[in-house]
């Protein structure tokens, strides 16, 4: 005949069972809570970039030339350059949309006068052609000088990359990522150590629609909301289920 269980065998078991929910409930809850504290600090990263923004914005713009300039300083600051554009050496970066249509984000040499400095300017977005995605689209660059003013950029916010992404050959000018180096290099061009993303109007078809850093403030607000909501949740599921017995019995009643 097998073993009868103790009552105090039965009540380790139904402690150990008592045990899983509560294991489960604890680590949905560390979870839920580690995110909601990671989208807090998101959002106050986004926030402190909105603010710097405001007041970059308020400073009279800082001119570019060939002196050497300190690219952390400058970034996220209105600059100013007047030159040339190269219009031989413009890139296409691949895979940006704009309302939902793929297309182009520009990137063109600038050279500064009167040395010969560049500075790369991000000048805008246009429409790929949707027939065949290798053909370049028309694009209107100035012949003459110019006057280009926009925020300077430390680094080119990039799209995810899934693989590994091979240098541009030479000649090639759709790309899908672009780094001041890469560009140094494939061009023979000695470009200042930041990218002005162009916000002056230029007659050139261009969109110049930009995202604003720390625009999405209250995205990462209310994603750290549903997680609390969910820490909570759980944790008054686990002591209505898994802590009281129906009729608000402790189980050790």
């Amino acid at each position: 005949m097998g073993e009868r269980l103790t009552p105090r065998a039965g009540a380790r078991g139904r402690a150990g069972v008592r045990l899983v929910p509560a294991l489960a409930a604890l680590a949905v809850i560390v979870a839920t809570a580690s995110l909601g504290n990671w989208q807090m600090r998101r959002a106050a990263e986004k926030q402190a970039l909105q603010t710097q923004r405001e007041a970059a914005l308020s400073d009279a713009p800082i001119r570019l030339g060939s002196a050497s300039l300190d690219a952390s300083a400058l970034d996220g600051r209105r600059v100013v350059g007047e030159g040339t554009f190269d219009d031989s050496r413009t890139v296409f970066l691949d895979n940006r949309t704009r309302g939902g249509v793929a297309g182009f984000h520009v990137v063109t040499p600038l050279r500064l006068d009167p040395s010969a400095t560049h500075v790369l300017v991000l000048r805008g977005w246009i429409a790929r052609d949707m027939a065949d995605r290798t053909r370049l689209p028309p694009l209107r660059t100035p012949a003459g000088p110019v006057r280009v003013e926009g925020l300077a950029m430390a680094t080119l916010p990039q799209p995810m990359l899934l693989g590994a992404d091979a240098a541009p050959a030479q000649g090639e000018r759709i790309w899908q990522h672009l780094t001041l180096q890469r560009y140094r290099e494939w061009s023979s061009l000695a470009v200042l150590p930041v990218i002005v993303r162009q916000t002056s109007g230029l007659d050139d078809g261009l969109v110049r629609e930009w995202a604003q850093p720390g625009s999405d403030v209250d995205k990462h607000r209310g994603y750290a909301f549903q997680w609390f909501a969910m820490t909570a949740v759980t944790a008054g599921l686990w002591l209505v289920f898994g802590y009281l017995r129906p009729g608000g019995k402790r189980p050790s009643d």
